[in-house]
């Protein structure tokens, strides 16, 4: 009995040592597969965090699945054939158009705009909108950065309208005229036109500007800049902006009376 109560704590430092790198041994192959097949060790689906502020539920904390997991899968695009998905597609109640995006912990914004900035059409290339998170807790993972990708952009829609002095003024009318500009930080894309209104995506949020250059002759009704704020609000949806701008065209010009022609044969009066 002695001897055991002696060798004890020997034992313990020996387990200490000898346990964890069995446990290392035993998930080697594991760890291996996992890298091969590209695939994730985490357990899905999580658990969604749930916010509840005096008996109001932003979302409803049922988890989320994925819709297609990391790494190699059939491509929708072209049958026959693979393609690398290098991230994960989740599926939940949480995700939804308009909803606010769930964090996966405590996480720092680092980055908002487009994922392609050389891509002719960026919201169409790559992940479109994305915001990269950083995790707030490296000492206990390390520098972990979160990427949520295909996120909604920003709409801005301009209009220009204009009316005839003193014809139809006030009674505005659209009016595909003028050069409409549209600035934002990061990259602004103009979609194009519908009748008057001119439609463009930007993906990060701040301020930003819509002016109008009017043709020559057309007064403007109103300023020629608008300045506006697309800055993220917590709670709310992210704003969208719908734009007016008005000019007046100078009136017609007075038409000249036409002579009456006098029938033949009219005697012409004499002085």
């Amino acid at each position: 009995m002695p001897m055991i109560i002696a060798l004890t704590p020997l034992l313990i430092r020996v387990l200490k040592i000898v346990v964890p790198v069995l446990l290392g041994l035993l998930l080697l192959p594991v760890i291996i597969a996992a890298a091969l097949l590209n695939k994730s060790t985490l357990v899905w689906p999580v658990a969604a965090p749930t916010q509840v502020v005096a008996g109001q539920t932003d979302y409803v904390a049922t988890g989320w699945t994925i819709s297609s997991p990391f790494g190699w899968r059939p491509n929708p695009d072209n049958p026959g054939t693979w393609e690398l998905h290098e991230g994960l597609d989740l599926a939940g109640p949480m995700f939804c158009d308009g909803c606010p995006v769930p964090p996966m912990g405590d996480l720092e914004v680092i980055a908002v705009g487009w994922d392609l900035l050389g891509a002719a059409a960026p919201q169409d290339a790559g992940a479109g909108v994305i915001v990269e998170m950083r995790l707030q807790h490296p000492e206990e993972a390390g520098t972990v950065v979160i990427r949520y990708g295909h996120l909604q952009p920003y709409l801005v829609w301009v209009r220009t309208q204009t009316c005839t002095q003193t014809v139809d003024c006030p009674a505005y009318r659209d009016e595909a005229v003028g050069t409409v500009t549209v600035t934002c930080p990061g990259r602004v894309v103009a979609l194009g036109m519908d009748g008057a209104t001119r439609r463009f995506v930007a993906a990060t949020p701040g301020v930003c500007r819509a002016s109008v250059n009017w043709p020559g002759g057309v007064t403007p009704d109103g300023p020629v800049e608008v300045t506006f704020d697309q800055q993220i609000v917590p709670g709310e949806t992210s704003a969208n902006a719908a734009i007016t701008f008005r000019g007046q065209w100078p009136p017609p010009p007075t038409p000249t009376p036409t002579p009456t022609p006098q029938p033949v044969g009219t005697p012409v009066a004499r002085p």
